[in-house]
């Protein structure tokens, strides 16, 4: 299993395929999220000590910290920069679509540009604490520019076919490809880099 990292502001951390070597990550958490947040942190309805029988489907998914008996999705002992607030709102017609939600191949990345607006492709992963904050970036652009378009790409591990296909020299994520209107390639940004990232997003605006 090749180490790889995803880098925080100036923070480096380490990663593998999973976030820890003792557990595994599921999507659960994050998708059982509807905004509230338990006073533990994580979606209350998600939240393992206020619902204990959520426990066993957690630790049968694989999706569960030994160490400190709850789910690796809420360790926050183990991921203190993991985030669950809530995204901004998207409005009805944001140009968002995931087009890999569980590592699978996509071909070319020019072909997923989408005519006429900058595209960005974004390579995150559910266990990337950084790739949700670049979702809440990602989001306020979307509400404020009708020319922005974003392609979600889930790559789950770096052992999938995604990961392999486009991956095989990136470290770290996130990892987001910006495209002009055009369909020109315009930069790659990668790890958490929020500048980098507006910079790209006005450099394939001109």
């Amino acid at each position: 299993m090749r180490a790889r990292t995803f880098v925080l502001g100036f923070l480096t951390i380490g990663c593998a395929s999973t976030p820890a070597p003792h557990g595994t990550w599921s999507d659960r958490t994050l998708a059982a999220s509807n905004g509230v947040l338990c006073n533990h942190r994580v979606p209350e309805a998600a939240c393992v000590f206020h619902h204990p029988a959520l426990a066993a489907d957690f630790e049968r998914s694989g999706d569960w910290c030994a160490e400190h008996a709850r789910p690796e999705s809420q360790c926050l002992i183990c991921h203190p920069d993991l985030s669950f607030d809530p995204l901004p709102k998207l409005p009805r017609d944001a140009d968002v679509k995931w087009l890999a939600r569980a590592g699978e191949g996509v071909g070319p990345l020019e072909a997923l540009a989408v005519p006429g607006r900058v595209t960005v492709v974004d390579f995150y992963a559910d266990w990337c604490a950084p790739c949700r904050k670049v979702d809440a970036f990602l989001f306020t652009r979307l509400s404020e520019r009708r020319d922005v378009a974003v392609r979600k790409l889930n790559v789950v591990s770096w052992d999938t076919a995604l990961a392999k296909e486009h991956l095989s020299d990136v470290a770290s994520l996130p990892y987001l490809v910006v495209f002009s209107p055009a369909g020109r390639r315009v930069r790659a940004v990668k790890g958490f880099d929020l500048d980098a990232l507006e910079a790209a997003l006005l450099e394939a605006s001109r």
